[in-house]
């Protein structure tokens, strides 16, 4: 150990702090280099000291250094194998794992950034033709710069003034894998006859389904007897059959569904998207990943649909996909695969009618899409009428499905939009119709939570900061099953905590999943250190489920959920929001009751709206006592009559004339008592609440003793 290395560790160890290294140099008038500083990372590991070893890692981040800067520097000091070896120590202790994981993200990023420069790419595909160990050493850094070589690669495949190139570059791409299928696929129609079978047979060894629909439509177009043969060869060797539509469309659900194997770059914030010009070759756009699949989904349904793919899949597909664009993309992003010449992605929805939003929706409920469900059910409610949803033999709907959706916004939506429709033949879930409604009335406002964890002192820290958070939390359980009755009573499940031991996370996912009314729900899950990386990679691609280490502080806690059901569900819901639901919900009810809907009874709301003239106020509670007004049960006109009572001023005038409007529509339900008051306050009150009693008393038709006593009284 040097005398520089010993004074650090000392200073280290005894004051327990990180040290900075550079107010050290200053000392020294000789400021440190990255190679010192490297150095003392790996040695501060080695030797556990942690806190000096993060502090040196802050030194070197703090440098500004790009990752490919930073691995040169490596490279340059030869520090590679014990950097390697530090950052595997680094990852598996809490305290130093960000700065490992930042570490080697960077040195990852630098070996792309160098193997992607075109410069690279050019000394690469030279070096194909070189000895040996030039020729392996290139075709390494080729196959690390994937599909950001093609574009070169292209051009020396297409180009005979050097057969030997050719031949190595065609050999390369044999073993490139599923970097090289796109880009290939894209350049079969724009590109000679010679050259399409060349890379039709490269297609065909590759084996990827991908390249599929791109060579059939070769298939279909070519004039050249060798290139339709070759195609035909191809298209057997990779196991697909169906038209050319349909082998676009399988593709174009493949993206959708985001499969692995279509992800060209995991983990990074962009992808490529390739168009093959004659002029200039093969051209790479660069696409943000959150909207990538989407583009490609897209452009691909738009094929099907060119080469005549029939019913509604394509177009369903296409709008889906536009959906998740618009719910996914950035806001600002100019996004190269949706030009601003196209319209807000509700224009083509609306448009395609009801029966593709019901199509639409259909997918957001099978893939527990909550956002896409809220958009297709939007779409519906526009445009749809009794005749075009409810007028089929199987009496099936996703609509109605929608009904017993997790996600009680998706529940209340579904309810507008079958109400709105005026539906006028029975369909099978017709009576959960007035009761959602109801219910937007009284719970809208109130946000349901389920902490599962296996100490009980558990579940009280961690549901301290969810009622926080304004959630009603269920009471505690180790697992689904113990806590299945309240669930089961609740309105609605809005989050899911979990906090469990190493290899029992996954599994209580999965049961919280199994339950339907658990199936969309957002998931916030505490595991082990050691199990983060796995669990991230296995719910990356999934909002509804956010994985963070056990220790998670409380101020990140409550940060981290705000996050993740604003991502998944939309945020909870608010009270302006609520209260929106309600008073839709009420004018829905009203709505029902004004036509004398047969097929949507409004008394079936009878209950809830009795419940709710206790918890509402104001504008709600008058539009409440309305629908009330408009059943003709003696519990709905009993209670407009006790709230007009026990009200005063304005209120109680204007639920006097909604217990009006029911007398005048269902004659007299009310008890003796009640009506003895009614009279009593006719006979005593201020002139608007006298006048109100007495046309309540007018509406009843009650017997002339009664007017006789209001007259005298008036004396």
């Amino acid at each position: 150990m040097d005398w520089y290395r010993s004074v650090r560790l000392f200073r280290a160890a005894s004051i327990g702090v990180s040290v900075s290294l550079a107010g050290f140099a200053s000392a020294q008038n000789d400021e440190p280099d990255i190679k010192t500083q490297l150095s003392d990372f790996v040695f501060y590991v080695n030797v556990h000291q942690k806190e000096a070893a993060a502090g040196m890692a802050s030194e070197i981040f703090g440098a500004g250094m790009t990752p490919r800067e930073f691995l040169e520097a490596v490279e340059e000091h030869g520090l590679e194998d014990d950097l390697d070896e530090a950052i595997g120590k680094a990852l598996r202790s809490d305290e130093l794992e960000p700065f490992g994981a930042r570490m080697l993200k960077m040195l990852t990023d630098g070996r792309l950034q160098r193997a992607r420069d075109p410069n690279e790419i050019e000394r690469n595909i030279e070096g194909l033709v070189g000895g040996l160990r030039e020729r392996l050493y290139s075709r390494e850094r080729l196959k690390v710069a994937g599909e950001y070589a093609m574009p070169q690669l292209i051009d020396a495949l297409l180009q005979r003034a050097d057969i030997q190139l050719r031949t190595q570059v065609q050999r390369l791409l044999n073993e490139s894998g599923r970097s090289s299928v796109i880009p290939l696929s894209v350049s079969l129609m724009e590109i000679e006859p010679a050259a399409q079978e060349q890379v039709v047979n490269v297609l065909g060894q590759l084996g990827y389904q991908a390249a599929a629909p791109y060579i059939s439509e070769l298939r279909d177009k070519s004039l050249s007897d060798p290139v339709r043969a070759a195609c035909d060869r191809a298209l057997d060797s990779l196991g697909v059959s169906g038209s050319t539509a349909e082998l676009y469309l399988q593709l174009a659900e493949g993206y959708y569904n985001e499969r692995d194997e279509l992800t060209s770059f995991p983990g990074e914030e962009m992808q490529l998207l390739w168009d093959y010009d004659p002029s200039i070759g093969l051209n790479p756009t660069a696409i943000e990943t959150e909207v990538y699949h989407e583009a490609r989904a897209m452009r691909l349904a738009e094929r099907a649909m060119e080469f005549g793919s029939q019913g509604p899949g394509a177009l369903g597909l296409w709008v889906a996909a536009n959906f998740s664009r618009e719910i996914d993309e950035t806001p600002g992003y100019d996004n190269p695969a949706y030009p601003p010449s196209m319209r807000e992605a509700m224009y083509y929805a609306v448009a395609s009618g009801p029966i593709i939003g019901e199509v639409v929706l259909s997918r957001a409920l099978e893939d527990n899409d909550t956002r896409l469900a809220r958009r297709a059910v939007e779409a519906i409610h526009r445009t749809a009428g009794p005749g075009l949803i409810w007028d089929r033999s199987s009496g099936q709907s996703p609509l109605v499905t929608a009904l017993t959706y997790p996600s009680r916004r998706v529940q209340y939506d579904a309810a507008l939009a079958i109400a709105a429709s005026q539906p006028r033949s029975n369909f099978n879930g017709s009576e959960r119709v007035v009761p959602t409604l109801a219910s937007a009335i009284r719970f809208a406002g109130t946000s349901y939570a389920l902490v599962i964890t296996e100490e009980e002192e558990q579940y009280r820290s961690i549901r301290r900061v969810v009622e926080s958070q304004g959630y009603q939390v269920l009471p505690f359980g180790s697992d689904v099953a113990e806590i299945a009755e309240a669930i089961a009573e609740a309105p609605g499940i809005d989050l899911v905590v979990t906090q469990a031991a190493a290899g029992r996370t996954e599994p209580l996912i999965d049961a919280v999943r199994s339950r339907a009314k658990l199936s969309a729900a957002p998931i916030f899950s505490m595991v082990a250190s050691n199990e983060l990386p796995r669990l991230r990679r296995l719910h990356g691609s999934d909002v509804s489920v956010m994985v963070r280490p056990f220790g998670i502080g409380e101020d990140l806690l409550s940060s981290a959920l705000t996050e993740l059901v604003d991502s998944a569900s939309g945020g909870v819901i608010e009270a302006d929001e609520a209260r929106d639901f309600a008073i839709l919900s009420l004018n829905a009810l009203r709505d029902l009751s004004v036509a004398n809907n047969a097929v949507l009874d409004v008394a079936d709301s009878t209950t809830s709206l009795v419940s709710a003239m206790n918890e509402t106020t104001g504008e709600v509670r008058l539009q409440v006592a309305e629908v009330l007004s408009r059943i003709g049960r003696s519990s709905a006109q009993a209670t407009i009559a006790e709230a007009a009572l026990t009200a005063s001023g304005t209120e109680r005038v204007d639920l006097l004339g909604k217990l009006a409007g029911s007398a005048k529509r269902f004659g007299n339900q009310l008890d003796a008592p009640m009506i003895e008051q009614l009279v009593e306050l006719s006979a005593t009150g201020e002139d608007d609440e006298a006048t109100a009693a007495a046309t309540v008393i007018g509406a009843l038709g009650l017997p002339q003793s009664d007017l006789v006593r209001l007259i005298l009284a008036g004396q």
